[in-house]
């Protein structure tokens, strides 16, 4: 499998899909902060104090510190490697089209709500085609790269709490993979739609946990149908999150806040080597390698917090998931979502 994750990370250099970035930063302690001349520089506009990254650790794995508890998978260096391959797998099945919202082509405020490790929002926004635009991207971990275009910023925040930006801001809010991460979706609509200007765009582009095979091949009592019930059990147990995302969700609720012109499209990112077509079989190697990998840190912390499991017996069970997503006869895919809208212009904030 190593060399299985070599070729793929190889092949994605190769096709320019991947921006190689720095190595993950390590926290700076509080003295570091304080003797490094440079340090006001830096992109972020919450201080990095001990608050922030003084980091829990759980069964071999690292969780944020700022509003501890709030997002349930580690962002530790394993962890930004899954991300990096799914978010590669998305983009394939998206046909290298990152963005479906009709946005001008003269950006100006852009938000990346749940940023991760800013290299997606890089991609995704092409902040060097949009010299002049202000790029934000926020998240609860501090765990972008330092090195990033000068018109990106960093701000380390819990998008549930009122946003500090101004009332009719942002010509574009972005979201990518955030079922499972906020409570209140409702909520995020509502502020999303009064910080984007009229005839901004908000877009929000989900994967529904929730392995499906259109031909049968998925049993119902397969590992991997019981692995993404009880992901969505203890999601639920968490706080009442879901990770069942579907366009039709999304868009009635983009709707409710007050969005018009709400589009929801539909895509499969296969799991797994099995597709006949190269491009999606090469989606579906990355998405495999980024279940087999990751699997443990999305698993481990919910099933022993939520459902009660020993950390042994969390492990025997998901031997059995990744031995069906290794098998070429089970053609499991993930449903995906890009949901665009729009405010309309007279929409305007008082």
């Amino acid at each position: 499998m190593r060399t299985l994750i070599t070729a793929s990370l190889a092949n994605i250099l190769q096709k320019e899909l991947y921006i190689v970035m720095a190595a993950p930063i390590a926290a700076l302690s509080n003295e570091d902060i304080e003797n490094d001349d440079q340090y006001d520089d830096v992109s972020y506009t919450t201080s990095i104090a001990s608050s922030i990254t003084d980091y829990k650790f759980e069964h071999g794995r690292r969780y944020h510190a700022y509003k501890e508890g709030r997002y349930l998978l580690p962002n530790d260096e394993a962890e930004q490697d899954r991300m990096e391959l799914q978010y590669h797998a998305l983009r394939l099945a998206f046909e290298d089209k990152m963005i479906f919202a009709p946005v001008s082509e003269k950006l100006g405020r852009v938000l990346d709500a749940g940023t991760g490790t800013g290299p997606q929002l890089m991609q995704t926004i092409k902040a060097d085609a949009y010299p002049d635009a202000e790029i934000y991207g926020i998240d609860l971990s501090p765990i972008q790269s330092r090195f990033s275009a000068p018109n990106v910023k960093y701000q380390v925040d819990d998008l549930e709490q009122p946003w500090t930006f101004p009332l009719d801001h942002f010509d574009y809010v972005h979201t990518r993979i955030l079922y499972g991460s906020l409570r209140d979706w409702p909520l995020f609509f509502a502020q999303s739609f009064k910080h984007l200007r009229p005839g901004g765009h908000l877009e929000c582009q989900e994967i529904a946990v929730d392995a499906r095979a259109d031909d049968g091949t998925l049993p119902a009592d397969s590992a991997i149908t019981a692995w993404c019930r009880n992901q969505e059990e203890a999601m639920q147990k968490a706080g009442g999150m879901t990770l069942l995302a579907t366009g039709e969700k999304l868009k009635a609720m983009m709707e409710e806040a007050g969005f018009v012109d709400v589009v929801a499209k539909e895509f499969k990112i296969p799991i797994g080597q099995w597709p006949a077509d190269e491009k999606m079989r090469e989606t579906g190697t990355l998405q495999l390698v980024s279940m087999l990998e990751g699997i443990g840190g999305l698993t481990m912390a919910l099933w022993t917090r939520f459902l009660g499991w020993e950390r042994e017996d969390v492990e025997d069970e998901l031997a059995k998931v990744k031995a069906e997503w290794q098998r070429k006869d089970i053609h499991s895919y993930w449903p995906a979502y890009a949901v665009y809208g729009r405010k309309p212009l007279e929409g305007k904030t008082g």
